[in-house]
Parts: C-alpha cells; sequence; structure tokens
C-alpha cells in the first residue's frame, strides 16, 4: 500500500480539506511538506499502520508548524500513548474513529479522553448486547420450531399403530423434511456475519 492525499471538493470543485492517508512509515517528512501546501483544512488517517508506528508518527510531528488532525482507530489509543505525546491539543470522536487535533498538549486531554472512552466502551457493549439478544431472538425461533418438531413426531408415534401406513410413511417424510429445513435455518444463522460476531465475542470473553 501507498501513501495517498484525498482531496474533498465542494460543488464547486473547490476544495474543503485534505486527507494524508498514511500505510507505511516511509518519506513522512516530504509527505508533511506538501501537506503544509494546502490552505484548508488538514487531516492525517493513521488508521491503516500499526499502533507503533502512529505514535511514533504523532509524536515526531512538526505541530509547531503545520496544523492537522490525526484519525485514529480506538485500538491504536489507550491513556498511557495518549500520556507520551505533547503533540495533541484536542481529541473527539466520531464516525467509530478518533480525532486528535495537533498542537500544544492540552492540560485536560487525559480527563477529555477518559470521558470518550467510558461513553466508547459503553456504545461497543450495547452493541454486542444488542447482537447477542439478536441472536437469542432467532435461537427462540428455532426452539420453537423444533420443540413443534418434537410434538408432531410424538403425535406420529402414538398414532402409529392406528394409522393407515402409507399416510403414516408420508408424515413421516414430511416431518423428516421439516426438521431438514430446520437445521438448515440453524447452520445458516450460524454462519452467518452475525453469528460469527457472536462467536468471536464469546471467545474473547472466554479469552480463546
Amino acid at each position: 500500500m501507498m501513501n495517498k492525499f484525498y482531496m474533498e471538493l465542494d460543488d464547486r470543485d473547490n476544495g474543503l480539506s485534505v486527507t494524508l492517508t498514511i500505510a507505511k512509515n516511509e518519506g513522512i517528512q516530504d509527505l508533511y511538506t506538501r501537506l503544509s501546501t494546502y490552505d484548508m483544512a488538514k487531516f492525517i488517517d493513521l488508521t491503516k499502520i500499526d499502533t507503533g508506528n502512529v505514535w511514533d508518527i504523532i509524536n515526531d510531528f512538526p505541530a509547531d508548524k503545520i496544523d492537522a488532525v490525526f484519525i485514529i482507530s480506538d485500538f491504536q489509543i489507550n491513556e498511557s500513548l495518549l500520556n507520551t505525546t505533547d503533540n495533541i491539543a484536542d481529541i473527539d470522536f466520531k464516525n467509530e474513529l478518533y480525532y486528535l487535533t495537533s498542537g500544544s498538549k492540552s492540560a485536560h486531554i487525559l480527563e477529555k479522553y477518559r470521558m470518550i472512552n467510558i461513553n466508547v466502551k459503553q456504545k461497543s457493549k450495547s452493541y454486542e448486547l444488542e447482537i447477542v439478544e439478536s441472536l437469542l431472538r432467532e435461537q427462540d425461533k428455532n426452539n420453537e420450531v423444533i420443540n413443534g418438531l418434537v410434538r408432531e413426531k410424538q403425535q406420529l408415534q402414538f398414532s402409529r399403530g392406528r394409522a393407515d401406513d402409507d399416510d403414516l410413511e408420508t408424515r413421516y417424510l414430511d416431518l423428516m423434511e421439516k426438521y431438514k429445513q430446520s437445521l438448515d435455518r440453524l447452520e445458516q444463522l450460524r454462519s452467518s456475519k452475525l453469528g460469527k460476531m457472536q462467536v468471536a465475542y464469546w471467545n474473547r470473553k472466554r479469552g480463546y
């Protein structure tokens, strides 16, 4: 992957903002020189590189010469990492990403991060609960179907000595097809994106 510039334009093709997306920590100073030539809001997207390089770049950034906003992911920041830099004046969270404004370190930056981080974690837990609730609802639907099939099977077993053999065989075949369809739906649930997210969630909780 390459380091690239992207420009946001208005309806008259005038530049609104420019974003430097860094995919590798090479030639950074030359990129900053080019970035400084743009007379518009400047963003530096660091979401495509590893956490160590993220903070090397932030710490080496010429905040006294260029005003910019770093964009990083939730897993690329914590209180200890934020405390190592003097180049961040403000912090915000939107569109599932952190926005760090360059400048002299604010005395309240850590406190603001703590408050934002609490909200981010609560939102994440709410989303995880929504996944669990959705899967439980789907599982309940499957359980209701399976319970109904069990009752139908018991009725067939009870009537075995009284029903016409041909009719009984047909009903058993219908019941087997219903079981098959129910198992297919359950397998689709397990292999769905939602199901895989739930499996990953529980594995993470169990420490796997």
